[in-house]
């Protein structure tokens, strides 16, 4: 329908059905501090050692600390150190960087957490407010009880790198759980997990993420050589396989709203069987000085080998205990026959470039206003491919997604994504050479109806409603849109409406004429109720309904639409489509202080909603 032949009749309203748009999505930039420099230091275009030197940095340098990731800082050069270098922006190595002169303003950005001279800042880049209702544990191994089992030295940066992730992800540092080494034995990441069970509510948000060794052994009761991931005290009770994990995450599973599960580990063996010299000392590459180490280790020589083995992926296991795919995201760093790697400099390669890209790198590639989790691993792949291409006898390990792949881990805005732009000195700016013009491709705006999709992919399948429509066909200029609604839970309703003419979106209920919008569960609503009216106004095609049960309410006064009579309308744009996904997967109550107490009601803290995509047909 044309969004804007809306007219007020006197029994309601004549509407070209359309879609909408919603209020900014909040920002938060990092804080940053100033800093100086206990040595001169190079100012390179990455974080790695063979990358473009900007700037050589005198030891009298004062620079701003923008963010600090695994053993690099990423700064911008303040005055007075000259006029040639100010206002660059690179990265520096962290141990440069004078921690202790400026220890109190670092600890506070920290969060409280010591800064010691070779470690990370978790400084949370671009992350939106935390939100009581997410949660995470995060364990890592870098040395185990087995000392024949290699060391894994980057894990330790790892545990900063996903802080970030988690913080981007809403999480608060309080409900962050960490198992570090000698904790992560096998009771220790079993209770661990029973306890991440209890604490969480219905519609919660969970993040899990495991580095350190994958392995397999021989199990004759399956067949054949079992995966599985190695917990600190190895042996039979320190083996923890994918049918095990997704018996322990179903409790987690049948309440969450999303759980999101990173594996940094493989579980292929081949090359990483080579030498004790390899395994101990790790493999040095021309790509950068962080010695590789791979994150796996066979209990015997049949199973180091990527045959006759059982192997079944976290989703497909906890999907045959009951679990949708739709609700859960598991992201490992290999695939069954590949290696996975340990930078000791930097970390996992898999965690610090997934982290990369869900602070700042990923790019909104559909334009569709979010980053989804595709996305990320997309832009993680690119930078592991380009880190491994100068690296003789290895190829990339490639990241496996399985499970909800749309899954928007935070809804920032496409600005607040951008990757950071270096300039470079006019010196080093006059010898690069001019690349070739790329042609400019304009983006393809989505239809209305994958605008609609991206949100009702971020639905909770586990929540059940039914749509039925009075008819799919309406005449225009004479038949009026009418349906019904029955949620099996309790809610709150909202419906939103992508028109044929591709260019609105419509917040139709609630409305200013109708604000009553909850739901009992079982309870049949039909709508448009009397004071309200909609009928198709053209053109012909196709017009699309998203109707929407959220457990708890939304926060409707943050939205900076338009308006087309009594709805709200936005255009169709990717500022749009990310202001609509942050208010509509966002509980009006769920960051306060009071979600995630004993005392807070569940229903009303919980992010998590059932939906329904709907097509409507507009005829002449």
């Amino acid at each position: 329908m044309n969004p804007l032949l809306i007219r007020q009749l006197a029994a309601g309203l004549c509407l070209g059905l359309g879609l909408m748009t919603v209020y900014p999505a909040a920002s938060g930039a990092a804080p940053s501090a100033l800093l100086g420099l206990t040595r001169s230091t190079e100012l390179r275009a990455d974080k790695l050692g063979n990358a473009a030197v900007l700037q050589n940095l005198g030891a009298n340098a004062h620079i701003r600390l923008l963010n600090s990731e695994g053993s690099w800082a990423l700064v911008e050069v303040m005055e007075p150190y000259g006029k040639s270098g100010a206002g660059l922006s690179g990265w520096v190595r962290a141990d440069a960087l004078d921690w202790k002169r400026q220890a109190p303003v670092v600890s506070a950005m920290a969060g409280g957490r010591e800064v010691a001279a070779s470690s990370a800042l978790n400084l949370g880049v671009r992350s939106l407010a935390p939100r009581a209702n997410r949660h995470a544990l995060i364990i890592g191994i870098s040395q185990y009880a087995d000392p024949a089992t290699p060391q894994l030295p980057g894990v330790r940066i790892d545990r900063q790198s996903a802080t970030q992730m988690a913080q981007s992800m809403q999480v608060p540092l309080e409900n962050i759980q960490y198992l570090q080494d000698a904790q992560a034995t096998g009771a220790g990441i079993r209770q661990a997990l029973q306890q991440l069970t209890e604490r969480v509510h219905e519609g919660d948000r969970v993040f899990i993420h495991y580095s350190g060794h994958g392995t397999r052994y021989l199990d004759p009761a399956a067949g054949g050589c079992v995966e599985a991931l190695l917990a600190y005290d190895g042996g039979q009770s320190g083996l923890l396989t994918n049918h095990e994990m997704a018996s322990m995450l179903s409790g987690i599973t049948n309440k969450t709203d999303k759980l999101f599960v990173v594996y940094d580990a493989c579980h292929a063996g081949g090359v990483a069987q080579a030498g004790v010299t390899q395994r101990t000392r790790g493999i040095h590459t021309d790509s950068d000085e962080g010695a590789l180490r791979p994150k796996f280790v066979s209990t015997n020589e049949e199973c180091g080998r990527p045959v006759n083995v059982k192997t079944r992926n976290l989703v497909a296991e906890v999907g045959a205990a009951g679990t949708l795919p739709q609700d859960i995201i598991h992201l490992s760093a290999a695939r069954d026959n590949e290696i996975s790697f340990d930078d000791e400099a930097k970390g996992g390669l898999a965690t610090q470039y997934l982290r990369d890209c869900m602070l700042r790198d990923a790019l909104d590639l559909d334009h569709s206003g979010s980053i989804s989790i595709d996305e990320v691993r997309q832009c993680a792949q690119q930078k592991i491919n380009q880190r491994m291409a100068n690296s003789a006898g290895f190829r990339p390990n490639n990241l496996v997604l399985h499970g909800n792949s749309d899954f928007v881990p935070a809804w920032f805005s496409q600005d607040a994504l951008a990757p950071v732009l270096f300039t470079l000195p006019a010196a080093l700016a006059a010898n690069k050479p001019t690349p070739a013009p790329v042609p400019v491709v304009a983006p393809v705006p989505l239809s209305g109806e994958q605008a609609l999709q991206q949100l009702f992919a971020q639905r909770d399948a586990k929540r059940q409603l039914q749509v039925t429509l009075s008819r799919t066909a309406l005449k225009i200029g004479h038949d009026g849109l009418d349906f019904s609604v029955q949620s099996e839970r309790a809610g709150y309703l909202y419906v939103a409406l992508a028109g044929s003419d591709n260019e609105s979106v419509y917040l139709l209920f609630p409305n200013d004429l109708d604000s009553n919008n909850h739901i009992e569960a079982g309870q049949t609503l039909q709508l448009p109720r009397p004071s309200w009216r909609v009928k198709a106004g053209g053109p012909a095609g196709t017009d699309h309904l998203l109707v929407l049960v959220a457990d708890a309410p939304r926060d409707l006064s943050q939205l900076a639409a338009s308006k087309a009579g009594p709805f709200m309308d936005s255009l169709n744009d990717s500022t749009g489509r990310a202001q609509l996904g942050a208010l509509l997967t966002n509980a009006q109550t769920a960051g306060s202080a009071a979600c995630g107490s004993a005392a807070a009601g569940a229903s009303s803290c919980s992010d998590a909603f059932g939906a329904a995509l709907l097509a409507v047909e507009e005829t002449p």
